[in-house]
């Protein structure tokens, strides 16, 4: 009982999950191309709406739960007449790709998660699925006592044992980026998103030409090497706004912008609104 105690209270201190609600989106809605390190659960409860994946478009129905994995580039359209409403979780996988590799690989979903060639998963939910989503949304809104953390990341392990169930029954569709040097090319850039890396760097890094490298991540990613760059410096920035209280012209400067303005500039290419706007938005409901 004692160990049990212990792992509550542990538990209680991670800050497994980084957002969980219930979104609305309107028709027309368009958001993107972004991507964060976070793993990201899209369960659709009502209407449909398109999420592009590295360039691949797939339309989520009622009933479908798509899971986007880390770093990979997303938008969200509502192309419909009709509302979407959906629920939302964001957590870190970091907790639990460390495990023991045997865990891992019996575990499906686990497996999943440290396996760096998967983009995402898509395949109807269930009620038990729907029902453990709702339970971490409601616990994640709710502060009124000192167990709703804890009891938010216990079921976020629930839904880990659920997801794999149901990958083994009835996946309907898991995409994977398998070339290993758009994936070397992917974790170099997340990993230099505040140095001034270039094209040269990043190829000399895969140990190809530049031209070869741009072939295959156009091939493999769907996107440019500089959209990508791009894009992830842009999740960084998004991330600094939301949690920390550096300025923009800070955060244009760490990012290696070469001025405010021009940061302002390519943010909105990327995101549709300037940082400013962004700051004002609810930053957490994306």
């Amino acid at each position: 009982m004692n160990r049990v105690v212990d792992l509550l209270y542990h538990e209680s201190d991670q800050e497994l999950i980084y957002n969980a609600l219930e979104r609305t989106l309107k028709p027309g809605y368009f958001f993107g191309p972004h991507c964060h390190e976070n793993l990201e659960i899209c369960l659709m409860k009502e209407g449909e709406c398109d999420i592009i994946i590295n360039g691949e478009r797939i339309t989520v129905h009622k009933g479908e739960i798509m899971v986007i994995f880390p770093h990979m580039i997303h938008s969200f359209h509502v192309k419909s007449d009709q509302e979407a409403v959906f629920l939302q979780v964001h957590f870190s996988p970091e907790n639990f790709i460390a495990a023991d590799p045997k865990v891992n690989e019996y575990i499906r979903f686990l497996h999943y998660m440290s396996d760096r060639h998967i983009a995402y998963t898509f395949h109807p939910y269930t009620k038990q699925i729907l029902s453990c989503v709702d339970r971490i949304c409601e616990e994640v809104n709710t502060e009124v006592n000192m167990y709703h953390k804890s009891l938010a990341n216990i079921y976020i392990y629930e839904l880990l044992f659920l997801l794999s169930r149901e990958i083994e029954k009835s996946v309907r569709k898991v995409f994977r980026i398998n070339n290993p040097i758009a994936i070397r090319a992917i974790h170099f850039i997340r990993q230099n998103v505040e140095n001034n890396i270039t094209l040269d760097d990043i190829a000399s890094n895969c140990n190809i030409t530049t031209r070869y490298l741009s072939k295959i991540f156009k091939q493999y990613v769907n996107i440019s090497v500089n959209d990508y760059l791009c894009i992830t410096k842009i999740d960084k920035a998004m991330n600094y706004i939301c949690n920390t209280e550096l300025s923009i012209t800070e955060i244009s400067s760490k990012l290696q912008f070469s001025s405010a303005q021009y940061f302002s500039t390519v943010f909105k290419k990327y995101s549709g609104v300037t940082p400013k706007e962004y700051k004002n938005l609810r930053t957490k409901d994306i």
